[in-house]
């Protein structure tokens, strides 16, 4: 237990660390190899367990980099053009996504430009906005559209979207808005991804037909683990009930399963004399209980919290047939650490988290929770039971919750208590029977999927009432990395409280961890955040926090505050907002401000927009976190006094009848080492207007007006201010072609240092000794 505890410890500790770390592959390999030769040299204990502890830690430095890295038919694929091009390729799994659209992975095998043609096997996902529902596993399609590498937005706290497709080996994406462009064909091969596709696309089809397409969501994710047509809403009440892993496939469903077949059997067994004197039924029935359990698992997509749980079944079922017995803690962290050998990405899938951490955590609290109630009534003893594996599996998940959904939702601790029997012993096994008797006796079938769906409909509505209690409403929570390392010792102490001394150690470190976290900031910065095409920016002191534009993107499944904004604000340790500024009025600024105020304590709200004319979210946000709104369209420069910061210098070009652009609000910061000047999106007439008038002061820090368009005569501005730094927030790969050829011209001219979040991502502007300098947010760092 101890070496594979020591050697899964290492071997994470450098999976996390390569994040933040380049080792090169050659003196990686040389370093493992010195160590694999003190490990059989040398016998003294210590120098073993260090050298294996060091020796996981650098495979773990050397694998992940090498696992992000495309294969060379891939990176052939990025050279094929930049414009459409046509795409063969075979279906390999399909997933439904909100407003009837699908999102499907292919394995190309031609790609066609007009310059030139090339065979390839690369990994692709297709996104397509409406129809593609009747696309199946198998299936060939051959259509055209733009391909694009697979790019993160570089902004602290942001999913890994990258990272998550390299773990399917997806390297490119493609999109199309409907399915006009696309043809496909039925493959005529029975291959086992075929049928499975077959089989899962007639299940879904059923699961339609039989509760109509509005109650279908909830038990397509219950049965088939297809949870992308769940509306935005009913995701987060679920989440909010603490129920959301009752509706991914995990271990509960395949155990319930194992449990039905394996009981079903053993009665059938039993009859027999002659097998029971033969072999005991739990040497004998794992075998034939578990090749249902493998279909149903590729039925579902092959999760990874339901791939955990078949293999502990199997394992299991691999003690018993040898009579041999061992840990279940052991062999969970036996399996962890087999699943990472093999998958290292999977490290940083939520269901991989969730699914070990809950499992282990049940684990660590099953023993001393059952000698405790030992004496305790039956009745009373089950009960007890069941709220202390909630407590249990609810803490060891808490850490992983956080990190990912940013979410705490302790309505789950007592939800759980009803919803667990309910979907266990009704809803999951009258759906599935459904599912199976449809094809034969169909009304019987549709009977009882529309029982298992008014089950769930039953879960969702005591989740949500419990959700409402005093106490017991979900809290949305951005943290910090230093933040949530406390949260995850402090859950490790809870789930240890058996031993005393290790869970006061635990408390002492997370204790540690939160008094010498980083001090706040030294001196003012600027950070310019990578958020697309798009702009949003913080200015912070030591006093003080404003947001300056909130992004935004033309999707609206896509909301810039809640998926971008809102964790690289907590991972920087921001929780209030002294001020939010609204330059304009568009979509790409003010995207995602509506998400930041509700969630964010908000002190000021400054626009030189009528809040009657603020987009209704903005306005309902306002009024409901009783943000006062400073409204203020005088032209010209204006003093702003916020708090402690008396030099607030906000400007409105004093045009009439000007474009939305020309009336943004420019802001300027006074420092000992030059200001910063934010200019909005003006375009020609805002900036001569702007260039006319007598600045507050110097400029050092200038971010190029309207995404460094030519338009805005960038190079004008330029000219008379000479800046120290020009920085340009434009979406990476734009169909503008943003910052303007000019603009960079220039800036070399005059031997300006230029920042584009196109390139550089995040960017952080900050002041030394040599003044304002620049760092970009690259792997996971401030570099």
């Amino acid at each position: 237990m101890r070496i594979v505890g020591i050697c899964l410890g290492g071997y994470v500790g450098g999976l996390i660390l390569a994040q933040y770390l380049e080792l090169a592959p050659w003196l990686g390999f040389s370093l493992c190899g010195l160590l694999l030769g003190t490990l059989f040299v040398f016998r003294c204990r210590w120098l073993f367990i260090f050298s294996l502890l060091l020796f996981s830690l650098l495979t773990g430095l050397i694998r992940y980099p090498l696992l992000l890295a495309p294969d060379a038919a891939s990176l052939r694929l990025e050279r094929v053009g930049h414009g459409p091009v046509r795409l063969a390729g075979r279906v390999f799994a399909v997933h439904e996504r909100q407003n009837h659209g699908v999102s499907v992975d292919l394995v190309l095998d031609s790609v066609r430009s007009k310059e030139q043609g090339l065979a390839t096997d690369s990994h692709l996902r297709l996104y397509i906005d409406r129809g593609g529902s009747s696309l199946r596993a198998g299936d060939r399609v051959v259509f055209r559209s733009r391909v694009k590498r697979t790019h993160n937005f570089a902004i602290p706290g942001e999913f890994d979207f990258t990272r998550q497709l390299a773990y399917q080996r997806i390297w490119f994406t493609a999109y199309l808005a409907d399915t006009r462009g696309l043809a496909f064909f039925r493959s005529d091969r029975s291959d086992l991804t075929a049928i499975i596709g077959a089989l899962r696309q007639s299940g879904l089809r059923i699961i339609n037909k039989a509760v109509g397409q509005d109650r279908a969501a909830l038990l397509k994710a219950l049965l088939l683990g297809e949870k992308g047509s769940l509306p935005k809403e009913l995701r987060q009440q679920i989440a909010a009930g603490g129920v959301a892993h009752l509706f991914a496939i995990s271990g509960l469903h395949l155990g319930l399963l194992a449990f039905f077949f394996y009981t079903f059997l053993k009665y059938l067994y039993s009859r027999s004399v002659r097998l029971l004197l033969w072999q005991p039924p739990v040497r004998v029935l794992w075998g034939p209980v578990l090749l249902p359990l493998f279909i149903y698992l590729m039925l579902t997509g092959d999760a990874l919290a339901t791939r955990r749980a078949f293999c502990l079944l199997l394992i299991a079922a691999l003690l018993c047939l040898l009579r041999r017995r061992t840990s279940p803690v052991y062999l969970l962290v036996s399996l962890a650490f087999l699943f990472l050998l093999f998958e290292p990405l999977a490290l940083w899938q939520p269901s991989f988290l969730l699914s070990f951490s809950g499992a282990g955590g049940i684990l660590l609290w099953h023993k001393p929770l059952s000698k405790l109630l030992q004496s305790w009534p039956r009745g009373l003893r089950y009960l007890l039971q069941l709220f202390g594996i909630s407590v249990a599996a609810f803490i060891a998940t808490l850490p992983a919750s956080i990190y990912f959904f940013h979410l705490f939702a302790p309505a789950g601790l007592l939800s759980n208590l009803l919803a667990i029997p309910l979907v266990s012993f009704v809803a999951l096994p009258l759906g599935l029977a459904g599912l199976v008797i449809t094809p034969v006796v169909e009304s019987v079938g549709h009977q009882l999927l529309q029982i298992s769906a008014g089950t769930l409909e039953l879960v969702v509505k005591l989740a949500d009432q419990i959700a409402s209690l005093p106490g017991l409403t979900a809290r949305t929570r951005f943290l910090s990395l230093t933040e949530n390392m406390a949260v995850l010792l402090v859950c490790l102490a809870l789930l240890l409280g058996w031993q005393y001394r290790k869970a006061l150690l635990l408390l002492v470190l997370a204790l540690g961890v939160l008094v010498f976290a980083p001090a706040e900031v030294a001196g003012p910065e600027l950070i310019v955040f990578s958020v697309g095409q798009g702009e949003a920016m913080l200015l912070r002191t030591q006093e003080k926090n404003i947001l300056i534009d909130a992004g935004g993107l033309r999707s609206d499944r896509f909301d810039v505050g809640e998926r971008l904004l809102a964790p690289a604000l907590g991972r920087l340790g921001v929780k209030t907002l002294d001020a939010v500024v609204l330059t304009h009025n568009h979509p790409d600024h003010a995207g995602g401000m509506a998400y930041l105020i509700t969630h964010f304590e908000t002190g000021e709200f400054w626009t030189t927009i009528k809040p009657d004319h603020l987009e209704i979210r903005l306005q309902q946000a306002l009024t409901k976190r009783h943000v006062p709104v400073r409204y203020d369209d005088k032209p010209g420069w204006n003093q702003v006094v916020l708090g402690g910061i008396p030099d607030i210098f906000l400007f409105k070009a004093p045009l009439a009848q000007a474009r939305t652009n020309d009336q943004s609000l420019c802001l300027y910061y006074p420092t000992n080492a030059g200001g910063i000047l934010l200019t909005g999106d003006l375009e020609a007439r805002g900036v001569r207007s702007l260039s006319e008038t007598v600045l507050p002061g110097p400029v050092a820090v200038l971010k190029a007006p309207h995404h460094g368009s030519a338009n805005s005569e960038p190079v004008l501005l330029i000219k008379s201010l000479d800046p120290e730094i020009v920085v340009v927030s434009a979406g990476y790969a734009n169909a503008y072609h943003f910052p303007s050829p000019q603009l960079v011209r220039q800036a070399e001219i005059q031997d300006i240092s230029l920042w584009r979040t196109d390139l550089d991502g995040t960017i952080l502007l900050h002041i030394n000794q040599q003044g304002w300098q620049g760092k970009h947010w690259i792997n996971g760092l401030f570099h």
